[in-house]
């Protein structure tokens, strides 16, 4: 019998919001199941579920391609590691680029709910739009010299990486300090990380294997080589 993730995680999500609707909490769980429409009615419990089970998940898709995309940089820039070693005040600034040059959303939909024009291009009401914060972010009218990594860009935080406005992400100051304690931890047990010439190649003919979708961008394996402090 095939194991299906996502109906495991609906079903486990489910009885969390049927527990709290029974026996109220003090914690976010509880808030979500108990919270109520305009009228005072209580939405399906599957359409709450759906939301918190959706919350869970994308923190984790996300701070994980990020943190690949950031070991990876790394693994093949012994001089920059040098530098995070040296000056842990630059983390902060490296996973912003990180983010910016490997957006772990790579794509994302829209509709249009008004007659707009974007770009030039008239977009009906009632249209289903795709956007690209990967490709906005890598746009050389907003960063100058867009692929390459800089620790000192003076907009470095200017990226979308988690979206903007109404529709920024409520995640991103964990996501952000999860990444920065992870990287932490990193530097502080190893002597140096290098990327696993056995499972990527040597430098200058890497291979790396991205996961095929159009939402998502990051690394299908990463693997590493830590040397141990000390």
């Amino acid at each position: 019998m095939r194991h299906k993730p996502l109906e495991c995680l609906y079903r486990q999500f489910t009885a969390y919001i049927e527990d709290r609707r029974r026996q109220p909490r003090d914690d976010v769980m509880t808030g979500l199941a108990t919270a109520t429409f305009p009228d005072g009615t209580l939405p399906p419990v599957e359409d709450v579920m759906r939301i918190a089970a959706n919350l869970f998940a994308a923190g984790q898709e996300t701070t994980a391609r990020l943190l690949a995309t950031a070991l990876q940089v790394l693994g093949e820039r012994q001089d920059l590691q040098r530098q995070l070693r040296e000056d842990r005040s630059l983390i902060a600034p490296f996973i912003e680029e990180a983010l910016r040059l490997e957006s772990p959303i790579k794509g994302d939909f829209r509709l249009s709910r008004v007659p707009t024009t974007v770009g030039g291009v008239d977009i009906p009401a009632g249209a289903t739009v795709m956007v690209l914060p990967g490709a906005a972010n890598r746009d050389p009218r907003e960063f100058d010299h867009p692929g390459e990594l800089r620790l000192d860009r003076p907009n470095v935080r200017q990226h979308i990486a988690f979206g903007h406005g109404t529709h920024t992400c409520a995640g991103a100051p964990l996501a952000r300090a999860e990444a920065n304690v992870t990287l932490q931890r990193f530097l502080d047990r190893t002597a140096e990380i290098t990327i696993a010439e056995a499972h990527h190649g040597p430098p200058g003919a890497r291979r790396f294997e991205h996961s095929p979708t159009f939402m998502l961008r990051g690394l299908k394996q990463l693997h590493l080589e830590l040397t141990p402090v000390g």
